[in-house]
């Protein structure tokens, strides 16, 4: 009996986004969509057509009555200048302000 010998099936290597957690400020579009933002003094413009994400917190977990259900994220791609563009969460939080939330690379 002859053995068969398969190709080996490799899979994109997976990474981890790295936590910015950092307030940035963040231009819209006519239709509320980030358009750009700023972090650590330069501009990121946004690639493409951002997408909204919700997620639901645990809000039965904290007392009393809950200010929101669930939080409201874009994951978006952007590029700081000619530089490589990179894929970002941006939390946009209940008091209005915006919080990098996360580098994807």
């Amino acid at each position: 009996m002859s053995q068969v010998a398969f190709p080996r099936i490799t899979s994109p290597q997976i990474t981890s986004p790295q936590i910015i957690d950092a307030r940035v400020d963040v231009e819209l579009s006519a239709d509320g969509d980030p358009r750009a933002f700023i972090w650590n003094r330069f501009e990121h413009t946004v690639i493409g057509q951002p997408q909204a994400v919700f997620s639901r917190t645990s809000w039965w977990e904290n007392d009393g009555v809950p200010t929101r259900i669930d939080t409201e994220l874009w994951r978006l791609d952007a590029s700081r200048g000619g530089e490589e563009q990179h894929r970002y969460d941006l939390r946009h939080d209940v008091d209005g302000s915006w919080v990098l939330a996360l580098d994807w690379g």
